[in-house]
């Protein structure tokens, strides 16, 4: 009789921490916050010899997906230096489950996402670049207070060699 009870205590502990590993690895996605301008502008504004790149992007944007790899590569080559790649996703924040989440997990990006909540375009976008049309994809640069950017898909030649551009002293 002891035997028993001890063996189904043993099932009853087996099957808990089955069910928490579960829990675990679904709650191991990788997060994104959701951010207003305001956040954005902070991060856009700071003042140091940190390059930032904002990528802008969202996965219903084909060059934006095309370009995903060029990002994810300079995200490894540069990981050792002062950049801070970011990638800023326009996507709606009712498809942070549906769509920007797996498409995260397809495509294994460690690099930072962040869904921008700012749901009127016209008020922010100027203040992004005066450059910008508001088309996808879209990237600036920051660095030193100094701004670059680019309204269009980059090949990842190009990025590298603007990463490097914009790193030198």
């Amino acid at each position: 009789m002891y035997c028993l009870t001890f063996m189904k205590m043993i099932l009853a502990t087996w099957v808990f921490l089955l069910l928490i590993k579960s829990l675990d690895a679904a709650d191991s996605r990788p997060p994104v916050p959701i951010i207003t301008f305001e956040n954005l502008q902070r991060e856009i504004d700071k003042v140091d010899d940190t390059l930032r790149i904002f990528n802008f992007w969202a996965t219903w944007c084909k060059p934006c997906v095309e370009e995903m790899p060029c990002f994810l590569e300079a995200g490894k080559t540069f990981e050792k230096q002062k950049v801070k790649l970011i990638l800023v996703s326009l996507d709606f924040r009712k498809h942070i489950e549906t769509r920007l989440l797996p498409f995260i997990e397809k495509n294994q990006i460690s690099l930072p996402v962040w869904l921008l909540d700012a749901p009127d375009a016209n008020a922010w976008i100027d203040r992004v670049s005066s450059q910008w049309s508001g088309s996808i994809p879209a990237t600036l640069f920051v660095r030193k207070g100094e701004r670059h950017f680019y309204e269009t898909q980059f090949d990842c030649n190009e990025l590298n060699e603007i990463i490097h551009q914009y790193l030198k002293p």
